[in-house]
């Protein structure tokens, strides 16, 4: 009878202190410069405004770990997730590669089997995923900037993923929200990007 109640006993204690226990998310944010968050200081980056704005709603040791590199492609995705993996098991991933490719006009189908490569290797770890899409530049004609953006539902569809279709949505093309090269976002506009992606990612821890 003992026995039974100190079962009984500790099955409360877990049920009591799950809730701590699942606030704590660490989230991998893979990506390039506009994850790495070029021109911005460190605190002002997507993946650090993520992570105050988890801790800010009770997920109080939240971590999200910026493995952002400047001109990054998908070409290393697999690697990126590799070297990582190895080292931590996340919550959750958000694959944000994608806007290199499309800024150099890599081949859409090149870019295609690196993302789900990528992402199969991320299922594969039994770990979360969330694809951020992006969109090429316009001046490449009509064609490929089409089929570059098809790419990133392509791969959602197929993998069955979440996908947040155009990661820099209200924020692309906006002076006022942009740096001088008008391709990275200021520290506005990465508060924009981190408001509106907020909700998905919330929605998957």
């Amino acid at each position: 009878m003992k026995q039974k109640l100190q079962g009984f006993s500790l099955f409360w204690l877990l049920l009591l202190f799950a809730p701590s226990l699942a606030a704590k998310p660490v989230i991998l944010s893979i990506g390039d410069s506009l994850t790495f968050g070029l021109g911005v200081p460190a605190e002002k980056t997507w993946p650090h405004l993520l992570q105050n704005k988890l801790q800010a709603e009770g997920m109080k040791d939240a971590k999200v770990i910026n493995a952002g590199s400047s001109g990054a492609t998908t070409a290393v995705g697999l690697s990126t997730l590799r070297f990582h993996l190895k080292r931590s098991k996340p919550d959750l991933i958000i694959y944000a590669l994608g806007a290199n490719d499309g800024l150099r006009g890599i081949n859409t189908e090149t870019t295609y089997k690196n993302i789900s490569a990528a992402i199969e290797e991320i299922q594969k770890s039994n770990v979360k995923v969330l694809l951020l899409g992006m969109k090429a530049p316009p001046n490449y004609g009509e064609k490929f900037p089409k089929d570059f953006e098809k790419t990133f539902a392509r791969v959602a569809a197929e993998r069955k993923i979440p996908i947040v279709p155009f990661f820099l949505e209200g924020v692309a093309g906006d002076d006022k929200l942009n740096q001088p090269d008008g391709i990275h976002p200021n520290e506005k506009g990465y508060e924009i990007v981190t408001n509106r992606i907020y909700p998905v990612i919330k929605g998957q821890l």
